[in-house]
């Protein structure tokens, strides 16, 4: 019996042994390989190195991503839903129990909101930093306060390029520093709620901008 016993403990020692040795396979094949390329999604060739407005906000960042999508209809039709979102309970088109308070993001563009402005606070303890109407916008927030006692500040930059056939290039940016003693930890963590947030918001940012009418102007 005791022997059945030893046998059965070393088989459970071996088990657990494998799963963690799996696991930390997992983890090196997520950081070396997955990763980087979840943090440039979408970008093409020296995209994500190029220097774009608002970088020189946080000079060293803990984490940096950038992102970008070709969208089916020109700037100024997609400008809109860039410059309505974060206001008044908007949305930011993805993760709303995060940044949305629960509440789902529109999906259709307000008329009740004036043209935003540089300093005008945005929900989620974010404010504009900057913007262009048509072309860019730029905000972020600053010791953002997280969990067991860590913070952050963070800076996005939505950026609408103009394509030859009149279609837009949008590029996303997202810099951030975490002050924390678990600062690589930290900043791992941000990316993994930033990769649950991005892919679906720039989905919905392409499919409501191609969904409107007259996309093109005549002539």
């Amino acid at each position: 019996m005791p022997e059945r016993e030893h046998a059965l403990s070393r088989r459970k020692t071996s088990c657990v042994g494998q799963r963690r040795a799996l696991f930390a396979e997992l983890l090196l094949v997520y950081y070396f390989f997955l990763r980087p390329q979840l943090r440039k999604w979408g970008t093409r060739l020296g995209e994500a190195q190029r220097r774009l407005p608002g970088d020189e906000i946080i000079p060293s960042p803990t984490f940096e991503t950038t992102h970008a999508v070709n969208i089916d209809a020109p700037p100024e039709t997609v400008w809109p839903w860039i410059a309505q979102m974060g206001r008044e309970l908007t949305g930011y088109y993805a993760l709303d129990l995060l940044m949305n308070q629960g509440i789902p993001s529109v999906d259709f563009l307000r008329q009740d909101l004036a043209a935003p402005a540089v300093d005008q606070p945005m929900d989620g303890g974010f404010r504009i930093l900057d913007l262009t109407p048509g072309r860019m916008l730029l905000f972020g927030g600053f010791n953002l306060k997280l969990p067991l006692g860590a913070a952050h500040d963070v800076t996005y930059l939505y950026l609408l390029e103009r394509r030859r056939d009149g279609r837009t290039r949008l590029l996303v940016r997202r810099r951030g520093y975490c002050y924390s003693a678990l600062g690589t930890v930290c900043a791992l963590a941000l990316e993994t709620v930033h990769f649950a947030f991005i892919f679906p918001q720039l989905r919905r940012l392409k499919a409501y901008s191609e969904s409107q009418p007259r996309r093109w102007a005549s002539g």
